[in-house]
């Protein structure tokens, strides 16, 4: 359809553009809501067809969909619980011992004052490198400079099986604690502490 104003034809197309620039004119939005809220009511909206896509297809309709959404919720909580905090950076094969090591006895007492202060995640990182100097210095591992916690419990494992579970979680929590940004704790602390005193009774009996 082509209508004509004077001499000069107007198309649809023409009549539509025209329509659209009248209208984005402020003084015909200057009542719209804030964009936050139009961004709140359009997420909003998303989220019910998504619920009512769920429920046409879910076992129990409304009920089943809402079992299902606090299902994913529940998991995707338990996941964020396990891996630690989200963006954290992926943890690296790094040494257990420092590039001038302490004697076991020396790490064992810095264990025990940061375990006495609460220093969780300082009492982990000392009472770890008190169970790798302390298996150099008794000879059940080679002294290796660069050895790392995951290496370390791989070469107890061989030799001594009987301690290869408890050494891997000490070597854990080891490594989320100190490249990992974990937190310490107390039963952290423990773990590595137990795996001390177990390997250093092995390497006595030796």
């Amino acid at each position: 359809m082509i209508l004509a104003v004077g001499s000069t034809p107007i198309t649809r197309e023409g009549a539509r553009a025209a329509a659209d620039r009248e209208l984005s004119k402020g003084i015909y939005h200057r009542y719209d809501d804030p964009w936050p809220v139009r961004v709140f009511n359009a997420v909003q909206h998303w989220v019910q067809r998504f619920l009512d896509e769920i429920g046409r297809h879910a076992p129990g309709g409304g009920a089943g969909a809402a079992a299902i959404v606090v299902a994913v919720a529940v998991l995707l909580l338990l996941l964020r619980w396990r891996l630690g905090p989200l963006g954290r950076t992926p943890r690296l094969a790094r040494p257990v011992l420092e590039d001038t090591p302490a004697s076991a006895a020396a790490y064992r007492l810095d264990a025990a004052a940061a375990a006495a202060d609460g220093r969780w995640g300082d009492a982990i990182v000392a009472r770890m490198r008190a169970l790798a100097r302390g298996l150099e210095e008794n000879g059940l591992l080679p002294e290796r400079a660069g050895r790392t916690a995951d290496e370390l419990a791989a070469e107890v494992a061989l030799d001594r099986p009987d301690a290869a579970t408890i050494t891997a979680r000490a070597a854990r929590v080891f490594d989320e604690v100190a490249y990992g940004g974990r937190a310490g704790t107390g039963v952290g602390y423990a773990d590595v502490a137990e795996a001390d005193h177990v390997l250093s009774n092995l390497s006595s009996r030796r």
